[in-house]
Order: structure tokens, then C-alpha cells, then sequence
């Protein structure tokens, strides 16, 4: 918290569909989203919250502390294609690739869910958001 604007309050000014800050058109879709708590106190973590998924209004903000030796999570990086990689090949971009990662695939299924399937679909929201609650109140007790 700096006063009154907290990570929650963020999340919820990047999902403001009636501002226009969160877009979902034909023609356009907000991206990926982040929250950033930066402590003025050196001895806290810097604690970032990411999307990794568009539209904030239909994604969690998941809670992540850089740290030394960082794991990656193979789930929210795009397939490698090496020297197949259309990019790299002459001449380029011959092929268009599947550059999804599995987070972005689980993303567009939910998407669909809450769009055709009303119940299920905010069932569904009901727990993604629950989710999220739990990683801010658990960095919050780690700020706290």
C-alpha cells in the first residue's frame, strides 16, 4: 500500500472496461498486464504481478519476486523452434508457427467457457479470482 492506492486497486484500473483502460473489441484487445508494489523499504521485495494472458478482465494477476537463480516456469514461455524457427530461415516468415504457450491455450479455453457457457463461466471466475485473492493476501503478508 502507498495511501490508498493498493496492488488490488491497480488490478482493478487495468479491468476498467468503462474507462476504456481494459479493451475488448474486434479490432483490438488489451495485452498482457502487470501490477508493480515497489517498497520503499530496501530489506522488502519488490513484488510484480503479471497477467501473461490479455485481456485483464478475463486473466488472474499472479504474483512473482524476482530473485537470484529464478526458475522459469515452462508454462508461460512460447515453444523454441531452433533453426526451424521461421524467423531464422531464408527466406523469413515463410511459415506462421504456434507460438502459444500453455497458459495463453488455457487462457483462450476459459475465454470461450465464460463467452458461451454463463454458468460455468462464472463459476469459473469465481475461482480464478479466489486464486488471485490468495497470492495478493500472501504478498501482502510478506510486505506485512
Amino acid at each position: 500500500h502507498i495511501g490508498d492506492v493498493s496492488a488490488q486497486a491497480m488490478i482493478d484500473v487495468l479491468r476498467d472496461k468503462d474507462s476504456g483502460v481494459c479493451v475488448d473489441s474486434e479490432s483490438f484487445l488489451t495485452t498482457a498486464s502487470i501490477v508493480s508494489v515497489l517498497p520503499q523499504d530496501p530489506s522488502f521485495p519488490c513484488i510484480h504481478y503479471f497477467t501473461g494472458t490479455p485481456d485483464p478482465s478475463r486473466s488472474i494477476f499472479k504474483p512473482f519476486i524476482f530473485v537470484d537463480d529464478v526458475k522459469l516456469v515452462p508454462k508461460v514461455q512460447s515453444p523454441s523452434f531452433g533453426d526451424d524457427d521461421p524467423a531464422k530461415k531464408i527466406p523469413r516468415f515463410q511459415e506462421k508457427p504456434d507460438r502459444r504457450h500453455e497458459l495463453y491455450k488455457a487462457h483462450e479455453w476459459a475465454r470461450s467457457l465464460l463467452e458461451n457457457d454463463q454458468d460455468k463461466g462464472q463459476k469459473l471466475m469465481r475461482i480464478m479470482l479466489d486464486l488471485e485473492k490468495q497470492g495478493l493476501e500472501a504478498m501482502e503478508d510478506i510486505l506485512s
